[in-house]
């Protein structure tokens, strides 16, 4: 789904950029006039929660969360190779797909949920698989 709704009532302020990567003058942002390249306050945030709104989080009493588990284990191959959106649909596909609690009232699972406010991709190419 795509909606197009207004969810509060703040306004969402521009914040100026600074381009500090090697040969990066900004010529990839359209301008739209003499003024200093600016973003929403709000951008390039990318905020990842262990479920989505409403629903229980998961953990394993000896191996802890499982939400925690797969993003570590997913940061540990894919750091060096792919960007963190894509990163994180792994880990979604994990967590939702790779455990299971049952109990009397049947079966549940976890969906993690995340918003993404990044402007362009990020990579995490100079993590090191002990920062990990």
């Amino acid at each position: 789904f795509i909606i197009q709704a207004c969810r509060g009532k703040d306004f969402n302020y521009e914040v100026n950029i600074q381009h500090d990567a090697p040969g990066d003058d900004g010529h990839d942002v359209e301008r739209q006039s003499d003024r200093p390249i600016s973003i929403p306050a709000c951008a390039d945030f990318y905020i990842s929660y262990a479920t989505a709104p409403g629903y229980y989080s998961f953990r394993n009493i000896n191996e802890g969360s499982w939400f925690i588990n797969d993003l570590c284990k997913v940061l540990r191959e894919y750091a060096q190779k792919e960007d963190v959106n894509t990163m994180m649909t792994r880990v979604n596909r994990n967590v939702a797909l790779g455990r299971v609690v049952g109990s009397e009232y049947g079966y549940r699972r976890q969906m993690p949920c995340h918003v993404n406010m990044l402007t362009s991709a990020l990579y995490l190419t100079n993590v090191r698989q002990s920062q990990i």
